[in-house]
């Protein structure tokens, strides 16, 4: 039953994900339906790091067997021609677990994403912008001393006068609603569930300011 992956995941068993997807897929099941399992694992997985259940190595193994389960997915997964782009990436540190888990609960949700990576600069997402021309650009922030970065991206956006068809959320340590107002950003988000509801909100606006 599919319903295994959802057990193999949150008992940490990548190797029997990745087997269990490859035997679904090859039967037809609704690639769908194998996201779905694998965010409700992802999502319990979350919830017990914030209980302190759960630590770093914990979540980290999670989005690794996420990704395992993409790819035995193959060319059954993918993004629909009209799914919502989202460029993320982390801004100016090497941070990136909290960055992988939104991403995999973008996925899920059948977003079409792009990561960046860590360590990023203004440039980066200028130029991550530029070529995937996207809806909503989410950055994750953990140190004040790049906030200079996310004034340059949110100016660059400005001056092109983009800021209607691309909206700009935030996230991580140094994520709060002074910093939102102060850098002109759309929303920011402290966790997965914020964060998936942030972007739906960023597409009303795109869509109400049209």
């Amino acid at each position: 039953m599919a319903e295994a992956i959802y057990e193999y995941a949150s008992s940490f068993r990548p190797f029997d994900v990745e087997r269990e997807v490859r035997r679904l897929v090859s039967e037809g099941v609704d690639p769908k339906l194998i996201l779905e399992l694998l965010r409700k694992a992802l999502l319990n997985a979350y919830q017990l790091y914030r209980q302190g259940v759960y630590g770093l190595p914990h979540l980290s193994a999670m989005v690794t067997t996420f990704h395992m389960a993409l790819e035995a997915m193959g060319d059954k997964f993918h993004p629909s021609e009209n799914a919502p782009k989202v460029l993320m990436g982390t801004l100016g540190s090497i941070h990136y677990i909290g960055k992988d888990i939104i991403k995999c609960f973008y996925i899920a949700e059948g977003f079409n994403v792009l990561d960046l990576g860590e360590n990023l600069l203004a440039e980066d997402f200028i130029k991550g912008i530029e070529f995937f021309k996207p809806h909503v650009v989410a950055l994750s922030i953990f140190l004040t001393n790049v906030l200079n970065e996310l004034e340059k991206i949110v100016s660059f956006l400005e001056e092109k006068e983009l800021r209607r068809e691309v909206k700009i959320i935030i996230g991580g340590a140094v994520a709060n609603e002074h910093i939102a107002r102060k850098y002109r950003v759309d929303g920011w988000g402290r966790d997965p569930g914020e964060a998936v509801k942030l972007v739906y909100e960023m597409l009303e606006k795109i869509g109400g300011e049209k």
